[in-house]
């Protein structure tokens, strides 16, 4: 005796619950990986000024000449002191801002002043330059 034959498939009530479970798990989840991202991101953007203000200060040593960092904004613009007009490289930043200031490169590559201000992602920041650029750490002596 053969049986009737049962049609294989979904019904549209089942792929419509499977759909929006699926939405919202990507609701809940899309926006988390994406803020990742957008982290990632800045913190790459803070190790290439980090990187960037190091070989400035090597520039200006194996040069032998005084540079001149000027920030502002998302900008930051190089030049060699006293030659304003001919920047010798610009860069923009999306995550990083800074208030209108200026860093000078001696030519043995020390930079100051020692404190540079901004924000980033929308959060003040203060880096030490001493740190940064010149390698200096504070050393106490017991005596």
């Amino acid at each position: 005796m053969k049986g009737k034959i049962q049609p294989r498939g979904f019904t549209l009530i089942e792929l419509m619950i499977v759909m929006s479970i699926v939405a919202l798990l990507m609701g809940m989840v899309g926006p988390l990986a994406i803020n990742s991202l957008e982290k990632a991101q800045a913190k790459q953007e803070m190790l290439t000024v980090k990187n960037w203000l190091k070989k400035v200060s090597f520039r200006a040593f194996t040069t032998g000449k005084e540079h001149v960092v000027k920030f502002s904004g998302k900008n930051i613009i190089l030049h060699l002191k006293g030659e304003a007009l001919s920047p010798i490289e610009n860069k923009t930043f999306e995550s990083l801002f800074f208030q209108p200031q200026q860093l000078s490169y001696s030519a043995k590559g020390f930079v100051s002043p020692k404190l540079l201000s901004g924000t980033f992602r929308g959060k003040p920041m203060v880096i030490n330059l001493s740190q940064w650029v010149n390698d200096e750490t504070a050393i106490t002596i017991d005596e």
